[in-house]
């Protein structure tokens, strides 16, 4: 593929990536939901374009949602969690297959609590609307269980892509 298309494709999936966080930024229930759709993308430019791509798709996604949408912080979701998982999880999984489960949980925790961080201490805003301590451990095992959840999908969802749709998608592409 051409140079070009290359650039093209990655800036559709930009755009796609930055209507996906606008949804969620005007329907905040659905902030986590439209950052794992868009991360889906990220799978697709890492399978078809490449490395320098990707990152350049998760950088320019991430930013014209904080430009576009300056008010929700789904650009934060999406570049700490669900944009760099994917690159990350492709990197992880080229080591022993012994490591993959505790890699994958320092990681996700490292993240949780840098969005603590960052939601209560840089910006002032409760990541949790009850100050409850047995409500925000609950909500960690949740998330930690949910991370390990949207590993397996994106884990099915590279399977079928490879399988069902990357012939269809390569005619069009060329």
């Amino acid at each position: 593929m051409r140079k070009t298309k290359k650039l093209t494709l990655s800036a559709v999936m930009t755009a796609l990536g930055v209507v996906f966080l606008g949804i969620g930024s005007a329907l905040e229930a659905l902030d986590f939901a439209v950052s794992l759709f868009a991360s889906v993308i990220m799978l697709f430019i890492y399978i078809e374009i490449g490395k320098p791509y990707t990152w350049l798709v998760l950088f320019s996604t991430a930013l014209l949602s904080y430009i576009f949408f300056p008010a929700s912080f789904v650009w934060l979701n999406y570049l700490l969690a669900f944009g760099l998982f994917p690159l990350l999880k492709a990197y992880i999984e080229r080591l022993p297959r012994a490591l993959w489960f505790p890699i994958k949980l320092v990681y996700i925790n490292a993240v949780i609590w840098a969005l603590v961080f960052l939601y209560e201490w840089i910006f002032g805003l409760p990541l949790f609307a009850l100050d409850k301590l047995w409500l925000k451990m609950g909500a960690y095992v949740v998330i930690n269980v949910g991370f390990f959840a949207y590993d397996v999908f994106l884990t099915l969802a590279v399977r079928i892509y490879l399988a069902k749709y990357r012939q269809k998608f390569i005619r069009l592409l060329k």
